[in-house]
Parts: structure tokens; sequence; C-alpha cells
């Protein structure tokens, strides 16, 4: 089992007995890669490394990637506005966790509905993968990059108890400190307007969170295979790829 002990949230997305291991990998940015974990993931040899993360966080903590690895990077952002909507709720609804919450389930929302294209690009990196190893990843591997697990671990037939457990694991491998950090690339006059009670909601997961979108999915599509079948624009030949390429038999 690969080992990146200078990433936090670094982990396998094979769950259970009917996932492939060793082909997906999520993490937390890569900027904190020293020289031994980068000649790691050399050896790994990854196809791909996909940044979910958007410009202000990338030139804010670039990843730390050896020429080798940089050939691999390929940048799919989804804008990290939760906290700046955060601050604006929080004139409107008070400074409490229920407030933080809604705002979490939201962006849950929008991440289905407003970055399709994205989820396009990440199953075709995927379905083009060759079998070989891919790497994803945001700012703190939680939030957009728990979308991008539920959605191959969802198509795999993965059960939603086994993909609930993975997804609220980043609770025990971050701090609230490293899920939060790049979140804080706001105005500093939000800064000012930051709050513990805001920085403790947004650096947890919550299984409302994943719900919402699965929700927000279900009822415009009913499942994950008519929205990437409907919105995506693949076919079922193309889902069947996927699970021969990362489905054990």
């Amino acid at each position: 089992m690969l080992t990146i002990n200078s990433v936090a949230n670094f982990r396998d997305v094979a769950i259970g007995s009917k996932m492939k291991t060793n082909l997906l990998f999520r993490c937390a940015k890569l900027s904190t890669l020293n020289q031994e974990d980068i000649i790691n993931l050399e050896t790994l040899n990854p196809c791909a490394i996909i940044d979910f993360r958007d410009p202000k966080e990338i030139n804010k903590a670039p990843d730390n990637l050896s020429k080798t690895l940089l050939s691999k990077y390929i940048s799919l952002p989804i804008s990290a506005s939760t906290l700046g909507r955060m601050v604006t709720q929080k004139k409107i609804d008070g400074d409490n966790v229920r407030t933080y919450e809604k705002v979490m389930e939201e962006s849950y929302k929008l991440y289905i509905n407003n970055h399709k294209h994205v989820w396009k690009e990440f199953i075709k990196i995927l379905l083009n993968s060759d079998n070989n190893p891919v790497i994803f990843h945001c700012s703190a591997g939680k939030d957009r990059t728990g979308i991008a697990s539920f959605i191959i671990q969802r198509i795999l037939n993965s059960s939603m108890e086994l993909i609930y457990k993975n997804y609220l694991l980043s609770n025990k491998l971050l701090t609230t400190k490293a899920a939060t950090a790049e979140q804080t690339t706001t105005s500093s006059s939000d800064n000012l307007q930051v709050t513990k009670t805001m920085l403790s909601t947004l650096g947890k997961v919550k299984k409302t969170y994943l719900l919402s979108a699965i929700n927000e999915i279900e009822s415009k599509y009913l499942t994950l295979e008519n929205y990437i079948i409907k919105e995506l624009h693949f076919d079922e030949n193309d889902i069947a790829k996927l699970k021969k390429q990362y489905s054990i038999k």
C-alpha cells in the first residue's frame, strides 16, 4: 500500500472488496510534498495528477512536483468560494453552525450543477488511463475531491454505507487548520469577518453535505448513471468500461 506522509488526507479511493487498489488516489494539495514522497510518486508513475483547485488557490500553494510529475499535471478548476459565501450569509442568518452548514450543502449542489464540464473531463481521464494510476486532489481533499470520489465509487456500485464511511474519514485525517488553509484566500476585508464557528464548520465534512449533492442528482435525473449519460454525454459502454477498469470481478 502506497503511503505519502508529507501530504494530508492521502489515501486509496478503493473501498470494500470490489474495487481495484493502487489505481486511484485522493488527497489534499501536493504543495507539501517532500523529496522522499516525490520519489514515491515518481515510482507510482501516475498518468494524471488532477488539481480541482481554482487559480487563486494554486497561486497561493502550487503543487511541489518534479519535472516528471509536472508533465502529468492537469488543472480542472472548481471555484472555492465557500468561505466568502459564509461571510455573506452570516450577515443574514447570524454566526452559528447551521448557517454555515447550509452554505456547505448549497456548495455541494453547485458542484453538481455548475461544474459538469469538470466531471466530464475527470471521467474522460479515467477512461483513457489505460489502467495506470490517477491522483486527484483539491485543497483539503475533502469536498471537491469527495464528490469526485463519490462519482467513481458509486459508478462501481459501492454501497452508500461504505461511501459515507470513506467520505467522513477526512474528519479523522485532517486538522481544522489543514482543512481551511487555502479557503482563506478571500479579500482582507472578508478575513476580518471570519469566525471560529465558520472555520470549524468549513473544516469538517458531514453526511448531509454529500447527501445534498446526491439528492440534487436524484431529484433531476433519478440516478447517477442518468446524470452521467444525459448531462456529461457518456454512454452505457463508457460506464461498462469504467467498471471493467476499476472493479474486481
